[in-house]
């Protein structure tokens, strides 16, 4: 018979280095907490997806069909960041087709900022150097201090594709910074 976790179990396991693999590792409450989290996480990865869609959809705001390819590579790299957070919520037990598909769409868990719509290529990438920073540095920090395992070892990935949408928006924003007509 396995021992039950406590928080005195749960925390020397993290003290000494070893992560948390699955909820027999951890406590109620160490599992409710990475929930909580990885719904924000993956509802604003999920929700990212559209708004930088919509910012392609005048043609004429982009300056080449490469700029298109190149969003709707990172617009790919949303749509799976959010679900490798779903499939862990569902690997936890969480009934991710009702989060995904039945919830109310105010109870969707994002920052407001992806309530206001990106009308072209120009916010499209003042919010890839801003959103994605904000992404990039808090994505990271969890990676950097994540305790849970297959959270952090999916963060590698999610880490680099960030940096590189930060990247494109910085490029962009610094293009755009030198010649306002562009």
């Amino acid at each position: 018979m396995a021992t039950a976790v406590t928080e005195e179990i749960l925390l020397d396991r993290i003290k000494s280095g070893r992560l948390v693999e699955d909820s027999a590792h951890a406590t109620e409450r160490y599992i409710e907490g990475l929930k909580r989290t990885l719904i924000v996480s993956a509802d604003t990865e999920l929700i990212s997806a559209p708004a930088y869609m919509n910012a392609t959809k005048d043609f004429s705001t982009l300056p080449s069909v490469d700029n298109y390819i190149t969003v709707m590579g990172i617009v790919q790299d949303e749509l799976g960041h959010a679900h490798i957070a779903y499939r862990m919520l569902r690997d936890l037990g969480v009934d991710t087709d009702e989060l995904v598909y039945e919830r109310r769409p105010e109870k969707f868990k994002y920052p407001y900022a992806f309530d206001v719509p990106l009308e072209n290529f120009t916010e499209l990438v003042v919010a890839n150097g801003f959103y994605d920073r904000a992404g990039f540095v808090l994505l990271s920090d969890i990676h950097q201090n994540c305790s849970y395992g297959p959270w952090k070892r999916a963060l590698v990935k999610v880490d680099r594709e960030e940096n590189f949408h930060l990247r494109h928006g910085e490029k962009w924003m610094k293009v755009f910074s030198k010649d306002p007509e562009k």
